[in-house]
C-alpha cells in the first residue's frame, strides 16, 4: 500500500474549494478517493484559513482505530498549493499537516474525562454486555410475548439503536421511523412495550454498577455539552469520514463541536459500505448537504475491471439502493477473482499456502492481507502465518505498523474500511460464518444478510490486483449471488502439489 502524494484533478481538486462555513458531503464508490481526497482538503483548509486571529484546527473523525492507523501514516505526505483557477500547484507552506485523527469513541472518552468522568474500567463489551442485557430479558420471561423469543443478539441491536438515534422516552421510541432497521418491520406496538422495558432496566442496572456501554459515549457527550453554556468549541473544521456508520447521537455531538464561525463539517459517505445498523438522516441532525454541498464521485480507481464487476454483481443483490453512487470503472483489465470452495479446511489453507508461495516468489507478497469475519478466525490465520514462518501484523493490535513493509496484514472485515491491498484473502466465507450467525433476529432477517453482504462487498473491494474468497464445508450464500462468468471457480480437486 504505497504512501505517496497524488495530484487532485476534476471532482477531486473541486472539492478543495467548497464552501468552508458549512456543512458539506462528499460520496463516492469505493477505490473513489474519498478519503485521501479528504484529506488534502483537510490540508488546503490548514494552509488557508489560520489567520493572525485565529488558527484552523481541524480534525478527522473516522469509525475504528485501523483507519486512524493509516490516516496518520499517510498524513506526511499530503501537499497543498492547489488554485482554483489554475493547474500549476504553488505550495503556501510544507508537505505534511498537523492534524488530530481519532475514531469517536476514543474522542468522546477523552472528552468525558476531562469533563470529570473517567470511563476507565467501566465499559461493558462483547459477550459482558450480552450477559447483562440477558438478564434484563429473563426478568420478562413469564410474559407471553412473543418478541422475547428472539436472541440476546437482537435486544442487543435494538438497544444500540434506540441509543444510537438518542430516544430519550418511551413515546419518542414508539414515534421513530425505523431508518437503519430494514423495510420488513417485525416490531409491533406491543412488541415495542416489551423491548422498552427490557432497555430501560438493562440501563438502570448497569447505572447501579457504575457501567456504560460504548453508545452510552455518545450520549454523555451530549449531556456535557448541552449542560455547559459557552462551551469553547475545539475546533474549527471537522472532517468525518465513512460517517454513514456513525449514528444519529454521534454525528450530533461532532456537529456541536465545530466552530459556530464555520460550522465546517466534510462528511465522506458511502451508502452501500455501510456495515452498521445506525441509519439515520442528515435531516435529522441539522445537516444541510443538498443540492450544491455534496459532490459525488463515481470513477472507481482502485479495482481491476475484473475485481470491480464482481463485486458490483455481489452489490446487485441488494434491494434498497437509491442511496447508492453508480461506479465506474477506470483500471485496466486483470486476471479475475478466485472463488474456492474446498472440501475442508485443511485444503482451503493448502491452497492459500500455495498461493502465498506463489506470490513470494513472483516478489508480489508485499501489499498482502488475510481477512476474517471474527477475532477467533484471525487468530487461526496468525497461527498458520507463524507455522510457516511469514512475517506478519495483525492491525487492530499492532500499533506502530508499517503499511510499506512486506509483512502480510491480518484483519477482520469490518476493520479494513478505507485501506486498499494488491492482494486481498478472505477465508472462511463458510454460510456458519458470514453471514453471521448470532446477528439474525429471526430466520428471515433480511437486513442483518444485508447488512453482511455490504460488509463482504466492503471487502472485496480493499483489493487492487488480485482478490480470493476461500470457502470450505458450506459456501457463504454470498458466493452464489456472485457472476459465475466474472470469476474462476476452484475446488479440492483443483490443489496440485
Amino acid at each position: 500500500m504505497p504512501l505517496k502524494p497524488i495530484v487532485l484533478v476534476g471532482e477531486q481538486k473541486r472539492v478543495l474549494f467548497l464552501q468552508v462555513t458549512e456543512p458539506i458531503q462528499i460520496k463516492g464508490v469505493a477505490g473513489s478517493g474519498k478519503t485521501t481526497v479528504a484529506l488534502y482538503r483537510a490540508k488546503h483548509l490548514l494552509d488557508t484559513q489560520s489567520n493572525l486571529f485565529q488558527d484552523s484546527k481541524v480534525a478527522i473523525f473516522t469509525y475504528n482505530k485501523t483507519l486512524v492507523k493509516y490516516i496518520n501514516s499517510i498524513t506526511p505526505f499530503i501537499s497543498g498549493g492547489y488554485r482554483l483557477d489554475s493547474e500549476i500547484i504553488v505550495p503556501r507552506k510544507p508537505i505534511g499537516m498537523n492534524v488530530f485523527v481519532t475514531s469517536f469513541h476514543k474522542w468522546a472518552f477523552a472528552f468525558i474525562k476531562e469533563n470529570g468522568n473517567n470511563l476507565y474500567g467501566r465499559t461493558i463489551m462483547g459477550n459482558n454486555q450480552i450477559s447483562w442485557i440477558e438478564r434484563s430479558r429473563l426478568k420478562f420471561s413469564a410474559s407471553d410475548a412473543s418478541i422475547l423469543k428472539k436472541s440476546a443478539d437482537f435486544f442487543s441491536e435494538e438497544i444500540s439503536w434506540i441509543k444510537g438515534k438518542a430516544l430519550i422516552t418511551k413515546e419518542e421510541y414508539f414515534d421513530a421511523k425505523r431508518v437503519g432497521r430494514g423495510t420488513n418491520d417485525r416490531v409491533t406496538r406491543t412488541d415495542k412495550e416489551t423491548i422498552w422495558k427490557i432497555y430501560l432496566d438493562y440501563n438502570a442496572a448497569i447505572k447501579a454498577s457504575n457501567f456504560v456501554d460504548f453508545d452510552d459515549y455518545a450520549l454523555l457527550c451530549l449531556e456535557i455539552i448541552d449542560n455547559t453554556a459557552d462551551m469553547l468549541k475545539p475546533f474549527t473544521h471537522i472532517i468525518v469520514d465513512e460517517a454513514q456508520d456513525l449514528s444519529k447521537a454521534q454525528i450530533s455531538v461532532i456537529s456541536k463541536i465545530v466552530s459556530e464561525n464555520t460550522k465546517s463539517i466534510s462528511i465522506i459517505a458511502d451508502a452501500a459500505q455501510r456495515i452498521y445498523k445506525s441509519g439515520f438522516t442528515w435531516g435529522e441532525v441539522g445537516i444541510n448537504v443538498r443540492g450544491g454541498r455534496t459532490v459525488e464521485f463515481k470513477t472507481n480507481y482502485r479495482n481491476t475491471i475484473p475485481i470491480a464487476k464482481a463485486a458490483m454483481s455481489l452489490l446487485s443483490n441488494e434491494t434498497e439502493t437509491d442511496e447508492f453512487t453508480e461506479i465506474k470503472p477506470a483500471r485496466r483489465d486483470g486476471q479475475k477473482p478466485i472463488i474456492g470452495r474446498f472440501d475442508d479446511e485443511e485444503d482451503q489453507f493448502s491452497y492459500l499456502l500455495l498461493e502465498l508461495n506463489a506470490l513470494k516468489n513472483n516478489e508480489q507478497l508485499y501489499s498482502t492481507v488475510i481477512l476474517h469475519r471474527n477475532h477467533v478466525g484471525i487468530s487461526k490465520i496468525i497461527d498458520f502465518l507463524d507455522e510457516n514462518n511469514f512475517d506478519h501484523q495483525e492491525l487492530q493490535k499492532t500499533d506502530d505498523i508499517d503499511f510499506e513493509n512486506d509483512s502480510i496484514k491480518v484483519c477482520t472485515l469490518s476493520s479494513v474500511k478505507g485501506l486498499e491491498f494488491e492482494n486481498v484473502f478472505l477465508v472462511d466465507l463458510n454460510d456458519n460464518v458470514i453471514p453471521y450467525p448470532p446477528g439474525f433476529s429471526d430466520i428471515d432477517d433480511e437486513y442483518h444478510i444485508s447488512t453482511e453482504r455490504r460488509l463482504l462487498y466492503t471487502s472485496m473491494t480493499r483489493a487492487r490486483e488480485r482478490l480470493y474468497l476461500l470457502s470450505f464445508g458450506n459456501p457463504s450464500r454470498y458466493l452464489s449471488e456472485i457472476d459465475t462468468e466474472l470469476v474462476e471457480n476452484i475446488d479440492s480437486g483443483d490443489l496440485i502439489f
